[in-house]
């Protein structure tokens, strides 16, 4: 049994393997320079791995799965899902929506739907921004999902209570949804995929959810002994440490959460470079509000030469030296990045401007 769709605002593929288990896998947010393809499937090296009967929705744009735009893909999904004992949908972030709002349709037996958002419209959607510029693209929104009556008696929303507009989508869901199970893995942030998978069981917890046999308890607890091995939830519990003005505290977590993601390179275990970046910018930005300018410099130190992962550190070096009064050594580190072939970024342009009209520089300073 084969499957292969393509339009224009979707791809279906998939690989089965029996007819007892179908896992139908949404998608989250996508890179939209990348042109997605049937083998873009998210997932698809697990549940391949774990010989589990799949189908990918691949979306070719972020449209947040609105019905316009993959109703045929839908009606197709219809058709195979009958062939299955169990179907389990599957999603995180803009997946999470995705699984939610066709669980009914797709007579889902499972949802795990991790960091979802619960709706993109209307008054219960004013409280996030985060991806407001991908759904102001959308012709036609509709949250339908929430005028739903019923829902898989399986379903779990993970998430992080302490990331403020996860937990409000979150609560929108669970006050919705009153049976569905809740999984609170505290400083995982929006990235409850990405500390599972970097704390090394992903595998256990999805594997799990699938079965729909499990001790939520334990799955709690084993999150619990191993989040530690994950930079991102140091840089979670830092975050939530100087949302509460604990800025002490907030700088020893970020320097534990800079240690972890050397101790992975060091050790050779898996590194989320997109998130190890995200982790280090947020240092950065807790280093210039707090004035702790020392450790932006050491920062720079660790991070210049990308030997640890990719990052381009130049722009914030330039602005601590200009921030801690250090003319000399600013003249010789732009003319160096000059002479290195570094393009003058719109930041650098924007940070020279700041230092000319403060009397720091003056305009023959870096002729």
């Amino acid at each position: 049994m084969e499957l292969y769709y393509n339009d224009e605002h979707v791809v279906l593929s998939s690989s089965y393997h029996n007819n007892k288990t179908l896992v139908i896998s949404f998608s989250p947010l996508i890179d939209e320079n990348r042109n997605m393809g049937k083998d873009d499937g998210f997932g698809v090296k697990f549940f391949e791995s774990n010989e589990i009967s799949a189908i990918y929705v691949i979306p070719k744009w972020n449209h947040w799965y609105q019905y316009e735009y993959i109703e045929s893909a839908i009606k197709i999904l219809k058709t195979y899902t009958a062939r299955f004992d169990k179907i389990v949908l599957y999603g995180v972030s803009m997946g999470g929506y995705g699984v939610l709002k066709y669980a009914n349709y797709l007579e889902a037996s499972s949802v795990i739907s991790i960091s979802p958002q619960a709706a993109l419209s209307g008054v219960k959607s004013e409280f996030d921004k985060r991806f407001s510029q991908f759904w102001e693209r959308i012709d036609h929104i509709s949250d339908d999902w929430l005028y739903e009556k019923s829902f898989p008696l399986n379903t779990a929303i993970l998430y992080d209570r302490y990331h403020a507009q996860d937990n409000s989508h979150a609560q929108i869901i669970l006050d919705h949804i009153r049976h569905a199970k809740s999984i609170h893995l505290p400083f995982s942030g929006h990235e409850v995929f990405a500390v599972l998978n970097e704390s090394g069981i992903l595998s256990k917890f999805i594997l799990a959810l699938i079965e729909a046999h499990t001790s939520y308890p334990s799955l709690l607890q084993i999150y619990r002994k191993v989040r530690a091995e994950s930079g991102i939830t140091w840089m979670y519990a830092a975050l939530n440490s100087q949302s509460r003005g604990r800025h002490g505290t907030a700088s020893k977590l970020f320097d534990k959460s800079i240690e972890v993601i050397q101790w992975r390179k060091k050790s050779g275990l898996n590194i989320d470079k997109a998130k190890a970046r995200m982790t280090v910018m947020a240092f950065v930005a807790h280093c210039i509000e707090t004035g702790r300018l020392d450790s932006l410099f050491e920062l720079y130190s660790k991070f210049a030469d990308n030997n640890v992962i990719e990052i381009d550190l130049d722009d914030k070096y330039l602005e601590g030296l200009f921030l801690s009064g250090q003319k000399e050594m600013f003249i010789k580190t732009f003319k160096r990045f000059e002479m290195q072939g570094k393009a003058v970024s719109r930041n650098t342009k924007n940070l020279v401007r700041k230092a000319v009209e403060s009397k720091f520089l003056s305009t023959s300073d870096l002729a």
